[in-house]
């Protein structure tokens, strides 16, 4: 890892990246008789496969039933990679868009990234996208890492945005793309 000569600030969300939802994606899915495959569980792609008014109830079982919400699993390499980046004093954030902060909290407890890694000093919950940038620019976050496009896209006042994109769906996409924690290491 480079020594922080460079002054970064990196700013990372937390599903998709943090944690991987994948197989609840796929499970939830069957739960509700849809055929997903696995590269269509990113966020910008399933949303648009799902019919809108099952969506909403799909979200829910997915971020906020107790039943499923701790289903979801570390992201492989990224409590290393966060160790690595504490031990050379890079500053970091998650800024997440997670409507129920409590349960988000429970949920990196749970994986083990609170408050080891994330904690309320380097932590913030926001609305919307436009949000995410404001309180990026807040920070002074100059790398951010994300696993929607359509989000990276509102980042206006990130210098450098990633894409995390760790099955390898988006051939061309607009911003770098990262496919594993590994690989965010080289940016750092």
């Amino acid at each position: 890892m480079k020594p922080q000569v460079d002054k970064k600030i990196i700013g990372f969300d937390m599903d998709g990246i943090v944690l991987d939802h994948t197989k609840i994606k796929l499970f939830l899915a069957q739960k509700f008789n849809l055929d997903i495959k696995k590269e269509q569980t990113s966020s910008d792609i399933i949303k648009k496969l799902i019919p809108k008014d099952i969506y909403p109830r799909f979200q829910i079982y997915l971020n906020h039933d107790p039943r499923f919400m701790y289903m979801c699993s570390p992201m492989p390499g990224a409590k290393n990679i966060l160790s690595r980046i504490k031990k050379a004093k890079i500053r970091y954030f998650l800024i997440s868009r997670r409507s129920k902060p409590i349960q988000a909290v429970k949920i990196l407890k749970h994986h083990g990234f609170w408050p080891e890694y994330f904690n309320k000093n380097n932590t913030f919950f926001v609305t919307t996208p436009e949000d995410k940038n404001i309180k990026a620019k807040e920070l002074g976050v100059t790398h951010y890492f994300d696993d929607q496009y359509t989000v990276l896209d509102k980042l206006t006042d990130v210098k450098r945005r990633f894409l995390f994109d760790s099955i390898n769906v988006f051939k061309n996409p607009p911003y770098k793309r990262i496919r594993s924690w590994k690989e965010i290491a080289k940016f750092i």
